[in-house]
Order: C-alpha cells, then structure tokens, then sequence
C-alpha cells in the first residue's frame, strides 16, 4: 500500500513538493533525504508542513493522484507552476527535463565507440544464451568494476586507494578529475530523482562506477 504527501511552504502556504511513499511511518514523506537541490534551496529559507492527501492506498492509484496534483499546481523547473518536482510523476522518470550538456554526454559513450573482437565474442554468448566460462565472467566483473589497474592489470591495495583519495585535491581543483561540480549535481539528480543506477550514470559521464557511488554517498566532492 502508498500514501500520497504534499510539502507546503510556510512562507508562502503554497505547495511546493508532491510525492509518494510506501512505509507506514510516513518517513519518506518527512525525510529530507535524496531531495533535489530546488528542495533544498527553499527548505533553508522557510519552514514548511507535510500534508498526508491520500493514505493506505494501491501504488497505482497513488501514482495516477501523483501526477494529477503535479499537473494541478504545475512544476516550477518548466515554469509552469509553484512546485519543485523535476518528473510528471507516476513513472520516476517521466517527464525529466535533462540539460543540454547531459544530453550530450548521454550519446558520447555509443558515438564512435571501437569494441573489440573479445568484446564482440563476450557480447554474442550472452545474447545467444551460451555459458560464459568462470574466468571469462571473473573478466567481465573486474572490467566493469573498475578495480583493476588500467595500466598494469593489478588491483591497488585498499589501504593504498584511501591514501591516494585522502592526498588528491578535491573537486575541480584536481586537473585530473573529469567531472565538474554541475556534473556532480546533474549526477545526484539523477540518481534522486531519476532513480538512476550508478553503472548507469557511469556510462553517461564515461568515469567508474566506483566514482558515482563515491560521490551519491558523499565520500567525495562532500563540499558541495
């Protein structure tokens, strides 16, 4: 069962948030965990009050209410009402408003893309249902976990990975680093918002999967 919630802003006793959720506590509907950062910019200006709209009710229900009262009060990000949600509601990602440049990082990763004749081969048993080999699919696990490393095929020591975190630069006062703070907060929408998985997001920005989850549990770029 689900339970459909509003967030009204003190300041102006205007709903700014509709949502969804599924515990019986109602946590989700007064926790500010995962909020998109609209959430939060008005949340440190105003108090706000949860309102409970619908309650024990089928998630099907809640997500067709959902989308009504978004359409009804309108998102704020297409100018076209007072609240902060970034989707239609109903589907997570329905209706998401990317940016330009996430639309462009979006299509890099298959542009021009060279996969080698391995690659190919691995790529064909799993399509055609063949058994992988233990060794083949120890291969696919270490590649796609990004712990080996890229230059002499070893895994670094854990103890050595930390120091080498605890030493870097943070942010984009690291000239190594690929990502910039827009991108760190185009990530964590995603994911919020969006429910994006981590391997997902890595393929759209072209870095680890161990580097998203780094920074969707802010063990870096913890500044912003």
């Amino acid at each position: 069962m689900a339970y459909v919630y509003r967030h009204i802003r003190l300041d102006k006793n205007v709903p700014f948030y509709i949502g969804i959720g599924t515990d019986k506590k109602y946590t989700r509907a007064n926790s500010d965990r995962n909020r998109n950062k609209h959430w939060r910019n008005i949340v440190s200006g105003t108090g706000y009050e949860v309102e409970i709209l619908f309650d024990d009710i089928d998630l099907e229900f809640a997500k067709e209410k959902e989308k009504e009262f978004i359409l009804l009060y309108g998102r704020s990000d297409i100018n076209k009402g007072s609240l902060c949600n970034l989707t239609d509601g109903g589907e997570g990602c329905l209706g998401l408003v990317h940016t330009e440049e996430s639309r462009l990082k979006m299509g890099i990763p298959n542009k021009g893309k060279i996969i080698s004749e391995e690659h190919r081969k691995i790529i064909s048993l799993f399509h055609t249902g063949k058994v992988t080999s233990e060794e083949t699919k120890r291969k696919i696990s270490e590649a796609q976990s990004g712990e080996k490393h890229r230059l002499y095929g070893k895994k670094i020591p854990e103890s050595t990975r930390l120091k080498q975190i605890k030493s870097a630069k943070r942010g984009e006062e690291n000239k190594a680093s690929k990502l910039t703070e827009k991108d760190v907060l185009e990530i964590r929408r995603m994911h919020s918002e969006c429910n994006y998985s981590s391997r997902k997001i890595a393929k759209i920005f072209s870095v680890a999967k161990n580097s998203i989850s780094s920074i969707l549990n802010k063990k870096t770029w913890k500044h912003i």
